[in-house]
């Protein structure tokens, strides 16, 4: 006959138990750190790609300025506070700078 001692078998159960739950807890590390790898290299572009459009913008920007006081200008002209001609030529300009930014960024 043989016996088995309640005490030892809960033993042995909780010791497999730990085994099983240290295994799980190295599978959840790894695939945690291949996680955290992939976020990083996310992150890095999301950065680049943050920085382009910036650059990209501070191109922009003194031509949304120029255009938006010529159409100012012209809207004043219209008023007759300006001569016309002069608020055609800052729009002429205005307009001129933004294709070059075009031209320049293809």
């Amino acid at each position: 006959m043989v016996t088995i001692d309640l005490k030892a078998l809960l033993i042995g159960l909780l010791l497999l138990a730990a085994i099983v739950l240290v295994v799980f807890a190295a599978i959840v590390m790894a695939n945690l750190v291949t996680t955290i790898k992939k976020l990083n290299v996310i992150l890095d572009d999301t950065q680049t790609v943050t920085g382009i459009i910036k650059e990209k913008a501070d191109e922009t920007k003194p031509v949304v300025d120029d255009l938006s006081s010529a159409v100012v200008s012209f809207a004043s002209g219209l008023k007759g506070n300006e001569t016309s001609i002069a608020s055609l030529s800052n729009l002429a300009k205005s307009l001129s700078s933004m294709v070059s930014i075009i031209k320049n960024n293809k």
